[in-house]
């Protein structure tokens, strides 16, 4: 049996109070526009409301730098931890059941069926552009949830399709 380091003693120390005020201030900083709009709109001077949405529009961009100053190297490198580790347990290969597959199939291949038709029979589907979109922006949520069902190993086949030297390997199953 291997020995398999610990993933936790990879690791870097979590930053602390650093993390959570840098990612508050980063999160803050998508609001401030709106926050200047909605201030602006108790105001009843034009300058004061063009000065009100002047001042919060360029904070935005203002605390994000300031949020990857606050946050510095160490909660980057957490971070960056963070999400290669989500990224790994998601979509490293491993070998999913027959139903698992076989559900991820049907979502892959799912989408297929409203693109044609929305291509040649337009009229079956509504008139509103919002239904529309909401069908469009459903269907693609499928098909990206799919590859994650579909799992690692299908991935590969994915890739596979891209290169013109990969051949298909076929096992047998063993029952």
């Amino acid at each position: 049996m291997k020995n398999t380091p610990d993933i936790s003693s990879q690791a870097p120390k979590n930053p602390g109070i650093r993390l959570y005020i840098g990612i508050s201030v980063f999160t803050l900083s998508f609001f401030m526009l709106l926050a200047g709009l909605f201030i602006s709109s108790y105001v009843k001077d034009l300058l004061g409301k063009g000065l009100i949405v002047i001042v919060f529009w360029i904070c935005g961009p203002v605390m994000k730098i300031t949020s990857v100053a606050i946050l510095g190297k160490p909660s980057y490198l957490w971070i960056k931890f963070k999400f290669r580790h989500l990224f790994v347990r998601v979509v490293k290969p491993y070998h999913e059941s027959r139903l698992r597959y076989n559900i991820g199939l049907i979502m892959f291949c799912l989408p297929i069926i409203p693109n044609y038709i929305m291509a040649y029979a337009p009229q079956i589907l509504t008139e509103s552009f919002y239904e529309r979109l909401g069908i469009n922006i459903s269907i693609d949520a499928i098909f990206i949830a799919s590859l994650f069902v579909l799992g690692g190993d299908f991935w590969d086949k994915l890739k596979a399709l891209f290169v013109f030297s990969a051949r298909a390997n076929f096992q047998e199953e063993k029952e």
